[in-house]
């Protein structure tokens, strides 16, 4: 199954993999530069390098294991329930002001794109999908349900 993603996300995500090309081979050179200055079981600077460089791999591997991807517009996303795309609004019972949430992909999560980002396969995403401003809706959270109300759905805007 293809991973959601926004167009811009998607350039965001190819500027990222590029740069931790770019960062990998800095780190390579590093990593032979320090290997030259002798005995390696006391070479911190190797070291650091060669950890450096895992997580640089580790990175990469992680935004690439999200592929194949569907590349949703933004003129493509819907506002008349809660969707792929959308800024929601929601209000938790018991609480005066709304919470607003992002639902967006696994590599807007990754990114950091957005604030109050929900992945659109969490539990939170799942309940509140297909609703329509003022559904409500009931999570249970730490043992407890909660009952939420959907107050707004807006269409995420290029950043």
């Amino acid at each position: 199954m293809a991973t959601l993603i926004l167009r811009d996300t998607h350039i965001a995500l190819q500027d990222e993999i590029k740069a931790s090309d770019k960062l990998r081979t800095e780190t390579a050179l590093k990593i032979q530069e320090a290997a030259s200055h002798g005995d390696l079981k006391e070479n911190y600077e190797y070291k650091a390098a060669k950890e450096a460089m895992n997580m640089i791999t580790y990175k990469k591997q992680l935004l690439q294991s999200h592929a194949p991807f569907k590349i949703i517009e933004y003129n493509d996303i819907e506002i008349n329930e809660v969707q792929f795309g959308n800024k929601i609004k929601v209000l938790e019972e018991g609480k005066d002001e709304p919470e607003e949430y992002y639902l967006l992909g696994p590599i807007e999560f990754e990114l950091d794109l957005y604030p109050m980002i929900i992945t659109y396969n969490s539990p939170f995403a799942q309940a509140i999908a297909g609703k329509k401003i003022n559904d409500s809706f009931t999570l249970e959270i730490r043992g407890n349900d909660t009952k939420f109300t959907v107050v707004e759905i807006e269409r995420i805007s290029s950043k």
